[in-house]
Order: C-alpha cells, then structure tokens, then sequence
C-alpha cells in the first residue's frame, strides 16, 4: 500500500468549498484566510504497528507545531470510558487532533518538507486515512 502527500489531499472533506481541488492545485479555497480550522485525522494502521506508528508521528509533532499557524497538534487514541455513547475502541487507529490559524496555513502544512517525510516514513503502516476539515459555526 502506498501512502503519499496525494492520500492525504484526497482525504480532505470540507463539502462545498473546494478544499480538495485547491490542495491538490496549490491555492487555496474561498473564504480560507478569514477563519480558524480545525481538523480530525482518523489513521487506521496494519494490525499491530500501532505503537511504531505513533513512535514515528510523535517524532515529526515538534516540526508541525513549529508551523506558522498551527494551534494545536495533538495525537490521541481510543481509550475505555465506561460512557455509554462510547463507540467501540479501536485497536489499530490513532486520531489527530489539530487547529490551525486558517486553511492557509492546513494547506501550507499539508506540502511541508518534513510532512513529506513522515509519509515516507510509515507509507508501509498505514492502511487508510481520513480527515474532517471543520471551521466554528
């Protein structure tokens, strides 16, 4: 399974504004400088890499945080609650949880040298990827 800069363009839901098409194209969508985004990136592993998956994400946080505009980068997995709404936990799946200052900046993160880089690193870990583009209401 490959995994590229392209999975993770392609992976960009933010219905009706052009986000994925802008990404892949190298602009921006409408509107994209005038509010904060936020974003859930689901990445499901191969069974049991999930822990040398994060080992190498964890790594590369510290180049992303140091972005221009990023406000938060944050690597979270499933963990029992006893909440009833709880959905099942996923063994194989690590979240990330992030804000950034505009889509701008999503999309300047999205093309970074080291982003390259940590796809390189774990296209061989990595199953499928997805992520929720958000912006408050």
């Amino acid at each position: 399974m490959t995994f590229s800069r392209r999975d993770f363009v392609a992976a960009l839901v933010c219905s009706g504004t052009g986000v994925a098409f802008a990404a892949e194209q190298g602009g921006s969508a409408p509107g994209a400088g005038k509010h904060p985004v936020f974003v859930v990136a689901t990445i499901e592993v191969k069974p049991g890499k999930r822990a040398e998956f994060v080992e190498i994400f964890k790594a590369n946080v510290p180049n992303v945080l140091a972005e221009d505009g990023c406000g938060f980068y944050e690597p979270v997995i499933d963990v029992a609650s006893g909440v009833g709404a709880q959905a099942p936990l996923r063994e194989d799946v690590m979240t990330v949880v992030e804000k950034w200052a505009s889509l701008d900046a999503l999309l300047a993160h999205l093309k970074a040298p080291h982003m390259d880089a940590y796809r390189e690193k774990v296209k061989d870990l990595v199953v499928k990827a997805t992520l929720h583009v958000m912006k408050p209401t």
